[in-house]
């Protein structure tokens, strides 16, 4: 086995500049706590009912690289080990006998991990299926649904996803579909984004689709999106939400939520493979919606799930290892995961907010594992380049983003991390702010 710590050092990573040292006030706690760190994929979650201690103690149970302190799990995600290990059960049994595996073993796995996403997103099984990612799925439900006679427009917020944004030109162009894109001002509130809904909806009744964030990704804020599938709902509006940063952050009830279509990524908050990800789609809409790769040689209980259980020759075992990281997840305590990463958010906001005498963006009950901060500096090329800095100099990593003429972080708080982290991160970009020009 090979044992990796993450180092407590008085300097930045780079060693090809000329001195980046910290000024003396940051130079002694510049770099988190040394923890010992398995890298060999053996480390496991606790067992069931242990009590479990969040922060650095639990970096063992995953694979980043020594003294990568890692503040951008919203981008990417991170398997744990034992999931990690999981995928490649199934790989083995893939390859061991591929003509067994496809035209036996597959199908019933997939369904039977497909009923427990069911169960913890709180819908009918029938009603999901699994998709590569959340651009999978936005594409999937915008390239093949058609929008109502007389309602030509497409509804969603400047705040959407730049993919998402990219598709709907592509529709504008291929389609004719007319885009209307709302702007949110901030500061904002879940009345202000309903109040503004509400009136477009009013002064446009030829919308046919609206397209929200259940959580979005910069600026990152939670939006209502019940409040606002039920206003849709009452205009004969369909409503889409990406929610690629939901599923394991906040509690997810479709059955409350009841949208036509909703897609969420399994491989950043839940823990699962990357090309883990799950769509739902109402009943009364499943006849609309094609896959991206369209086949119909799998199987299924419905001509939906048929469509998307094939998805040609390829690797499934992120898609079957969703139930290895909901193992995980129940291991340590789903709602003590969801509760810790909300508290360190807010926590560690608080405390970059003491350090840089700024301001948060929204209000602490409109996140929940990711915040957003607003940066010591109105300078735009400082700002811009501060994230690979962070990266090549102090071996982290934060989204940085213009809003309104000033620039914020985007930090996302899991539960290997602690408060030193959001100290570490603070500390290394007064460092590199103050650095001569």
């Amino acid at each position: 086995r090979v044992q990796a710590s993450r180092h407590r050092a008085t300097a930045p990573v780079s060693s090809q500049k000329q001195s980046t040292s910290l000024p003396p006030q940051h130079s002694s706690t510049l770099s988190p706590p040394i923890v010992s760190a398995r890298m060999d994929g053996t480390a496991s979650a606790p067992a069931a009912g242990a009590t479990t201690k969040f922060g650095h103690s639990l970096l063992p149970l995953w694979r980043l690289r020594p003294g990568y302190v890692n503040l951008n799990h919203g981008s990417y995600g991170l398997t744990p080990n034992s999931v990690a290990a999981e995928s490649e059960r199934w790989r083995r049994q893939m390859e061991a006998c591929p003509d067994q595996w496809f035209r036996n073993d597959l199908y019933p796995a997939v369904f039977k991990t497909l009923a427990r996403v069911a169960e913890y997103i709180h819908c009918d099984a029938e009603d999901v299926v699994f998709i590569t990612n959340a651009s999978d799925g936005v594409n999937a439900v915008m390239r093949s649904v058609p929008l109502p006679q007389g309602k030509p427009k497409i509804l969603y917020l400047d705040t959407a996803y730049p993919m998402v944004k990219n598709v709907l030109s592509y529709l504008n162009k291929t389609q004719s579909s007319e885009l209307l894109q709302l702007k949110v001002n901030f500061p904002t509130s879940n009345e202000a984004i309903i109040a503004l809904v509400e009136k477009a909806l009013d002064e446009n009744p030829d919308i046919g689709l609206a397209q929200f964030c259940h959580i979005s990704s910069v600026p990152t804020l939670i939006f209502p999106v019940a409040e606002l599938t039920a206003l849709c709902r009452s205009r004969g509006v369909m409503v889409l939400i990406d929610a690629a940063h939901s599923i394991g952050q906040i509690p997810i009830n479709l059955r409350e939520m009841d949208p036509d279509f909703y897609l969420t990524n399994a491989h950043k908050w839940l823990y699962a493979p990357k090309g883990a990800a799950v769509l739902y789609v109402r009943k009364d809409r499943q006849h609309m919606v094609q896959p991206t790769a369209v086949s119909n040689l799998g199987q299924g209980a419905t001509p939906f799930q048929l469509a998307f259980s094939w998805q040609g020759t390829t690797d499934y075992s992120a898609w079957l290892s969703i139930g290895a990281a909901l193992d995980f997840r129940q291991s340590l305590g789903d709602a003590a995961i969801m509760e810790y990463m909300h508290d360190l958010a807010c926590k560690g906001g608080d405390l970059l907010v003491d350090m840089w005498k700024t301001d948060k963006l929204v209000d602490d009950s409109m996140i929940g594992s990711l915040t957003n901060i607003r940066l010591p500096t109105t300078d735009a090329c400082l700002a811009k380049t501060l994230s690979d800095r962070l990266l090549q100099q102090y071996n982290t990593y934060v989204i940085t983003y213009e809003l309104q003429g000033l620039w914020y972080v985007r930090v996302s708080a899991q539960i290997y991390n602690d408060l030193s982290d959001f100290e570490f991160l603070g500390k290394s970009v007064l460092a590199l702010l103050s650095e001569p020009k």
